[in-house]
């Protein structure tokens, strides 16, 4: 399980580039899932879609899905999934804050920033 981080603007293009990726690498088309458009925590947890990588973009805050990912962790673990999570900044310093059994069994945290376009 993995948290991204990174600036709102700079998450269209991290998400592309993620799905991208999934593809060339592991010939896995996938959807990148925001936590607004969520109606219940299975649902919000992937628990209810097949596949072998799940990408969970948590867009706003939501106590019942901080709860929800702090509560059923061990739930993730059992699937066998990868589980990569994008956040903002804001969001994510909160989540990690709020959800402690959660941030315990993070495997990588990692911030993403964009390429210097003048290669400084």
């Amino acid at each position: 399980m993995c948290l991204l981080i990174c600036d709102e603007a700079e998450q269209p293009a991290v998400e592309a580039d993620l799905l991208a990726e999934l593809d060339v690498q592991l010939g896995i088309e996938l959807r990148v899932v925001k936590a607004s458009r969520l109606h219940d925590a299975d649902q919000a947890l992937g628990l209810d879609t097949p596949g072998p990588v799940h990408v969970l973009h948590i867009d706003r805050w939501s106590p019942r899905l901080v709860n929800a990912l702090d509560l059923h962790i061990v739930r993730l673990e059992r699937t066998g999934a990868q589980f990569l999570f994008l956040a903002s900044p804001e969001l994510a310093e909160r989540l990690l804050k709020h959800a402690p059994n959660f941030r315990n069994r993070l495997t990588d945290i990692a911030r993403i920033v964009p390429d210097n376009p003048y290669g400084d």
